[in-house]
């Protein structure tokens, strides 16, 4: 018996940031992210691993990537009890983190 399988969408992807933003390849041929509304409560910590709850999230955001230095419309991620951000860049397709204060 075939199996239904949902064909994924070329110009979106949901498999990207820890699952907060999706990325999508833009109609003007630039990349942009916005917020998953399925996103997690938390995501790993990049260096120990542990739970980090989500604070706010703002996606479709104008920034320039600390990483890339591409100008774009990404996403920042802050978290609860935590000083650092993440950014989550539409041309690196990955979080940046950022260090708190």
């Amino acid at each position: 018996m075939p199996h239904a399988h949902s064909v994924p969408d070329p110009d979106s992807r949901t498999d990207l940031y820890h699952g907060l933003f999706l990325w999508h390849a833009g109609g003007d041929g630039r990349p942009h992210v916005s917020r998953h509304e399925a996103s997690p409560a938390s995501i790993p910590c990049p260096t120990t691993g542990r739970a980090l709850r989500v604070a706010t999230i703002d996606a479709d955001a104008a920034a320039i990537c600390p990483a890339c230095s591409v100008r774009g419309h990404g996403g920042f991620v802050s978290f609860v009890g935590d000083l650092r951000m993440a950014y989550a860049c539409p041309q690196c397709r990955e979080l940046v983190w950022l260090a708190g204060l």
